[in-house]
Order: structure tokens, then C-alpha cells, then sequence
């Protein structure tokens, strides 16, 4: 049986109909809001559920969180139109989602994608394997951590996790921000990142 959370209606029926032209899929039921979702789903006990992480009231990712803390057998496969950023990708993976897919791959990967689930794999999408890939593409270990950053090094993205510009990080650690624009450069070819998002996740993993 296959559930979907989905609350663009247009999007939530396309889905329905694909899987009433699936002679081997079953539809469980359809949520529209997460709330109600986290209400049923447990009671249901669809094998699969088909939901997208970016929605109204609570998020999809606090959705899994609760459904599976209830019953842990029910399966998420995130189906979202937006391409998130590493940190809400592996909040996915951590909230219990099974698989990952974005909803310009397709109803013929969709499809695929829940049949492998049903065998025990763990689908994807090309474009977010490639992006779990890159993330823990790094040289260091996590037991390297200490010695991969300078002590001010830390300070400084520290004090970015929190969202302080570098302006405020300037002074409060009582440096010019040009000294704090360097830092964040070594930082990030340290790190092998782009981004102040993609440097705090990574970070974290150490």
C-alpha cells in the first residue's frame, strides 16, 4: 500500500492516477496536511509513503520524525519539487526517510524508485546521490578534527552556525572584518566547500 502527503492537488492527483494505472500498487489513502498525516499513517500502516518535505503548517521532515517514532515500518520516500541544500537532505535521512527523489525525475523513476524500495534498496535521485557523494568526498577524519582548523578558525564558523555576519563576528572576537573574510576562505578550502551552509553541516559531521 502506498500513501501520499502532498498538498498541491494538482501534483496529488497526478500521483494518484499513476498509481491506479499500477496493477501492483495500491493507493492507502491521500493527506493534504501533515497534521493529519501524523494522526493516520500509523493506524493505516501504508508500506510506503510517498511525501514532500516542503509543506504548510509542519514540514514533511517533522512528519517522518513523528509518524515513524509511532510506527517505525511505515517508509519515506521524500518527493519534493525543491533541490534542498546538504543540511535538509541528511535531516531527511535522520528523520527516517528511506529514499530521496525530486519531482522532475519522473513518473518512470518514481515508480522504479518504489519497487526498489519495496526490496529493500534506498532510491535517489542522480542529482542528490551526487550531492551526498560530494559532501563526504574530503581527505580528513573525523578523529583529524582538531587539527584540520586553527583554534580561530573554529571561533570564526562557529560564531557563522549561529548566523552572525561577519561584521558581528569581527567584533566580537575583536578582529577587522577583512581578517574574518580570510579566515572564512581557508575555512572553506579546508573543508572543500562553497558555502556557509555546506561548511557548518560538514563541520558538524566531524
Amino acid at each position: 500500500m502506498i500513501g501520499i502527503v502532498e498538498d498541491q492537488r494538482i501534483y496529488s492527483q497526478a500521483l494518484e492516477s499513476m498509481l491506479l494505472l499500477s496493477p501492483e500498487l495500491t493507493l492507502a489513502g491521500i493527506w493534504s496536511d501533515t497534521e493529519s498525516a501524523v494522526c493516520e499513517i500509523p493506524v493505516i500502516a501504508p508500506d510506503i509513503v510517498l511525501i514532500d518535505i516542503c509543506m504548510q503548517g509542519m514540514n514533511g521532515i517533522d512528519c517522518i520524525r513523528k509518524v515513524r517514532l509511532i510506527n517505525p515500518n511505515v517508509q519515506f520516500l521524500v518527493l519534493t519539487g525543491h533541490e534542498a541544500d546538504d543540511g535538509k537532505v541528511f535531516e531527511a535521512f535522520k528523520a527516517g526517510a528511506a529514499g530521496y527523489l525530486l519531482k522532475r525525475d519522473g513518473p518512470e523513476l518514481l515508480i522504479r524508485s518504489i519497487k526498489e524500495l519495496q526490496a529493500g534498496g534506498a532510491p535517489l535521485s542522480g542529482s542528490i546521490a551526487r550531492k551526498i557523494i560530494n559532501f563526504f568526498s574530503y581527505p580528513a577524519t573525523r578523529s583529524s578534527r582538531d587539527s584540520l582548523l586553527t583554534a580561530r578558525e573554529v571561533e570564526v564558523l562557529e560564531l557563522l552556525a549561529e548566523g552572525k555576519m561577519y561584521k558581528e563576528v569581527a567584533i566580537q572576537l575583536k578582529i577587522t572584518m577583512e581578517t574574518v573574510k580570510k579566515h572564512t576562505k581557508h575555512i572553506y578550502h579546508k573543508l572543500e566547500v562553497q558555502n556557509r551552509t555546506e561548511a557548518v553541516n560538514k563541520w558538524r559531521l566531524y
